[in-house]
This record gives C-alpha cells, sequence and structure tokens, in this order.
C-alpha cells in the first residue's frame, strides 16, 4: 500500500489591517511558506513488508536449476512490487543505501533477467535489512548459534505468525546455514530421526525460512509459522560433502 504522505504547510496569515505611519512607508511582504514536512515512516508497515518479501523466492534462485524465462521473472517482480513499494517508503534512512541494491535486482527482474540471489552485494543488502527487522519489528525470535556442530538454544514452542530468526556459527564442523522448516501434515519423524539418517529432510519437511553466514557476523532471516511441528536444521561442513545435520524441534500452537 502505498504510504499516505502528510503535507504540512503554514502561511503567515495577513493582517486584516495595516496601520501605516507615513505614506512612505513600505508594506511588509508576506511570509514564506514553510516546506512540506518530510513523509511520516510506518515501521510496523515495513516490518510486514520485508516478511512478506521473504516468503518468495525469485524464479531460478536455484543456480542449477533451468533458467527462468523473461515472462517468469516479470511475473515474479509484479507480484513483489507492491511490498517492495512499502519497505522502500517506510524504511529508516540508514537502511536506504541496501533498499536501494534490493531495488536494483528487482529492475533486474522486470526486465526478464534472472537475479542472482548469491551475488554477495544482494546478500549483504538482504541481512541488512533483515538485522533491523530482528532488531526493531517486536517480531517472536529464533536466536541460535551451532558451536562445534551443536544447534541451541531454541525455545520449544512458538506462536503461529512472523519469526526473526538471527544465526551464528563457531567451530568446527561449522553449519553452512539453519533452515526452519514445518513438517508436512502425517509425517511422525522428529529432529532426532533427521540426525540420525532415519527420515529424509527434504522428504518430510518444507522449508518457510533460512539464514545463511556469509562471514563472520551472524545472519538474519524472517518467516511466518502456522499451527504445526517444525524443525530447526543446519547441515554441517561444506557443500557438497556434508558432515551430517544439527536439528531440534519446534511445536507452533
Amino acid at each position: 500500500m502505498p504510504t499516505r504522505r502528510i503535507l504540512a504547510i503554514a502561511a503567515a496569515a495577513l493582517p486584516a489591517a495595516v496601520l501605516v505611519a507615513c505614506s512612505a512607508a513600505p508594506n511588509p511582504a508576506p511570509a514564506a511558506p514553510a516546506a512540506p514536512a518530510a513523509p511520516a515512516k510506518d515501521t510496523a508497515a515495513a516490518c510486514t513488508a520485508e516478511v512478506a518479501l521473504n516468503a518468495t523466492i525469485p524464479p531460478g534462485a536455484n543456480p542449477d536449476g533451468p533458467a527462468p524465462s523473461a515472462a517468469e521473472m516479470q511475473t515474479w517482480a509484479t507480484t513483489v512490487a507492491g511490498p517492495f513499494a512499502t519497505l522502500r517508503d517506510n524504511a529508516p534512512d540508514s537502511l536506504q543505501p541496501s533498499v536501494a541494491v534490493l531495488g536494483g535486482a528487482l529492475d533486474q527482474a522486470k526486465q526478464g533477467q534472472r537475479i542472482d540471489v548469491s551475488d554477495p552485494k544482494i546478500t549483504a543488502a538482504s541481512n541488512a535489512v533483515d538485522g533491523w527487522v530482528h532488531d526493531n519489528c517486536g517480531f517472536q525470535s529464533l536466536d541460535l548459534t551451532s558451536t562445534g556442530g551443536k544447534l541451541g538454544p531454541a525455545p520449544t514452542a512458538l506462536k503461529p505468525g512472523p519469526v526473526s530468526i538471527k544465526f551464528s556459527s563457531t567451530g568446527d564442523p561449522s553449519a553452512f546455514v539453519l533452515l526452519l522448516a514445518r513438517v508436512k501434515d502425517g509425517q511422525k519423524a522428529a529432529a532426532a530421526d533427521v540426525d540420525a539418517g532415519r527420515a529424509d529432510f527434504d522428504t518430510i519437511a518444507e522449508v518457510v525460512g533460512a539464514a545463511q553466514p556469509t562471514g563472520a557476523g551472524p545472519a538474519y532471516g524472517t518467516a511466518t509459522v502456522t499451527a504445526g511441528h517444525y524443525l530447526l536444521t543446519s547441515p554441517l561442513g561444506t557443500p557438497p560433502n556434508f558432515a551430517g545435520t544439527a536439528s531440534l524441534d519446534v511445536i507452533v500452537g
């Protein structure tokens, strides 16, 4: 939704009568109108918009997958144009350089061009926006660290709604990425089954959010969760030679 601009222009009122001391006295010049006020920022709108943007995946995000058509990219760009405009208009000034980078990627999609989601500039910009969300939006959060392959701490329960993710990895084996995934209806597997190889993560669960560290600092992400059983899973090591996974169970309800 476009931001409503509030214009506050104060004009000086001219007096109803002018007392003139002598006929040669000049009339006073009217005061210049004040400059328009800056548009108000709606932090809640920016927060909601970023969650909506993160819920979409651009066609061709998988570098090993087939290249998307120009029409597919343009259709996707149309679907995210509204949330992006809301984010752009309501993000604080400190985030505008990062938002501009994301806007450049969206412009590519509008022209039918594939987006390289692994581009360091794009990942850094997205992480900056998600970090701001984590610190300012008041969403329930998942703050986790993988320390030598051990994942935690994490709440055992969450409420339905937006979730902000913060994830760091230290030690060896390192965690490649943190995945938040909803266990599919009818599946009974738990985190221990995934780590022991008794259940195939890709088969039993659907990823709804992720945070992937690309340097020494933490990675951020967002997701929206509904009632159900979720897994927090981190593949350990470097692809394609993962050494296993570290997983935790989370119930949303």
